[in-house]
């Protein structure tokens, strides 16, 4: 397969290495795609000419590089960075929100009120997965000094902050800046918080949106599924609808997300120190004199807890599974030596 740029691919990410991936498998006829959505049953994928309809055995998700023969995906291209959170419903493993993401921007609308921990987790899933995490406050039109919150928030989570406002187009030329071509932005927040206004202003299409309730400032889902929307100027972005659970899967995601906190851990008396009750915690003195928020402590160990039993779940998921299949494997084998002399 000659390794050409493909026409409409290279404006969202398809680069040389991701090339010779495809070169790699060695068949002529498999066609490079981007899925922009995962529906049931099948996918919408991007191809050198045009958007197509194919069936997938493996699970994906919305900005996954596949590689296509025929109406079918034959294979997944590695993955550079996903963003996962804990699955929700009560099941255990992780959901896969969006693939080969390099920014996740997190929308808050500043019509309500502003949630730090909820900042702070999305940054632990945008780290874990391999992504910046940036701060989006949309509706700054209705703030009185949004500037000001961008700045608290930049200061006070060590996170990239923009206020902007879809309706009048104020801030918005800096957040497009950051979708490169070769670069995949993915939207995350709650209901309301403007995500589906904001992917129209940017990709300068029509989306359909819901008004917020004005009690609770809650909005109603109107995008209903992750969705890659490729942008005029290059890049792409990833829409997703609300989420109402953030559940973090990996320590280190953790770590990162609370490293302006964690600074002057390395002062502690004992390198393993939790920071919660161990003696000589320099993290925790540094909370005593006022340097580091205690909420801010809180939000640490229960993130830290949570993130550990997410990891404790899966290796006792992949220890069944690996136990089931050499159970398998060892009836199989018994049966084919059933008779058999050595």
């Amino acid at each position: 397969m000659p390794l050409l740029p493909h026409p409409g691919l290279a404006a969202i990410g398809w680069d040389p290495d991701r090339r010779r991936e495809l070169a790699d498998m060695g068949v002529d006829r498999l066609v490079p795609a981007r899925i922009l959505r995962v529906d049931r049953g099948s996918v919408l994928a991007l191809t050198p000419d045009g958007p197509v309809r194919a069936t997938a055995r493996e699970p994906l998700a919305a900005g996954d590089w596949v590689a296509l023969d025929g109406p079918r995906v034959a294979r997944r291209l590695a993955r550079r960075s996903e963003i996962a959170r804990h699955a929700v419903g009560g099941r255990s493993g992780a959901q896969v929100l969006a693939a080969n993401v390099d920014l996740l921007v997190v929308v808050c609308g500043l019509d309500r009120p502003l949630r730090p921990g909820r900042v702070r987790r999305f940054a632990a899933l945008a780290r874990a997965g391999g992504a910046e995490p940036v701060v989006a406050l949309t509706k700054a039109d209705l703030h009185p000094d949004p500037a000001a919150v961008a700045a608290g928030l930049r200061s006070a989570l060590g996170v990239g902050a923009l206020a902007l406002s879809a309706l009048t187009g104020a801030g918005l030329d800096p957040l497009a800046t950051l979708a490169a071509p070769d670069r995949t932005l993915a939207l995350v927040g709650e209901s309301g918080a403007g995500k589906s206004t904001l992917t129209a202003a940017l990709a300068g299409i029509e989306r359909a949106t819901r008004a917020v309730r004005q009690g609770d400032h809650k909005g109603r889902h109107t995008t209903t599924a992750r969705e890659l929307v490729p942008l005029p100027g290059g890049g792409a972005l990833v829409d997703t609808p609300g989420l109402r659970e953030v559940g973090v899967l990996d320590l280190s995601g953790v770590e990162e997300a609370f490293a302006d906190v964690l600074e002057v851990a390395g002062a502690c008396r004992f390198r393993d120190c939790a920071h919660e009750s161990e003696p000589g915690c320099a993290v925790r003195a540094a909370a005593a004199a006022g340097l580091v928020d205690p909420a801010e402590l809180d939000r640490l160990a229960a993130m830290r807890r949570e993130a550990a039993a997410a990891e404790l779940r899966a290796n006792e998921h992949e220890l069944r599974r690996h136990g089931r299949q050499g159970a398998r494997r060892s009836r199989e084998y018994a049966r084919l030596t059933r008779g058999r002399r050595d």
